[in-house]
């Protein structure tokens, strides 16, 4: 079992820099969701390759003061306990309407059965959810950040 720190470094040094001299600054560290059975799953989605994407609410992001993943930046993904943990880093990131993701995108999520009947029933109702909690009211006209992904470091 390593650390998000000891999986950083051990990525660093896989491409042959010193992580105390590297000019990489320590990446976020973060997983999916808030319950342990579907955080696991989609962490291990990500390791099999299925999911190469990940959706988030562009006013949730702003009211929380989080920055948007640009292509190039890494962060490191856990599974609920951060026993496991794996270097990602954004391909490309995209700001579209809730209503404007399509079958491709759901697809490249990598959730459910993949379709975007699936994507669209869960996300709305964890956009719902979230919304609710701060007062607001969702709509399928919210912006939302389509990031995709690639898993560049992995220890097994």
């Amino acid at each position: 079992m390593s650390t998000p720190n000891q999986v950083w470094n051990n990525y660093l040094k896989s491409l042959g820099e010193d992580p105390a001299k590297t000019e990489k600054a320590f990446p976020i560290v973060d997983h999916f969701c808030d319950e342990k059975v579907q955080t696991d799953n989609l962490y291990n989605l990500v390791i099999q390759g299925i999911k190469r994407a990940t959706t988030a609410s562009v006013k949730i992001c702003e009211y929380y003061n989080e920055d948007f993943s640009k292509p190039g930046d890494y962060w490191i993904l856990t599974n609920f306990d951060e026993s496991e943990c794996c270097v990602l880093q954004t391909v490309k990131s995209t700001i579209k309407k809730f209503s404007q993701i399509t079958e491709e995108d759901a697809y490249i999520e990598g959730e459910g059965d993949k379709t975007l009947k699936y994507w669209r029933e869960v996300h709305k109702s964890f956009f719902e959810e979230e919304y609710k909690s701060l007062g607001w009211k969702f709509s399928e006209d919210i912006e939302v950040v389509f990031e995709e992904f690639k898993v560049v470091y992995v220890e097994l």
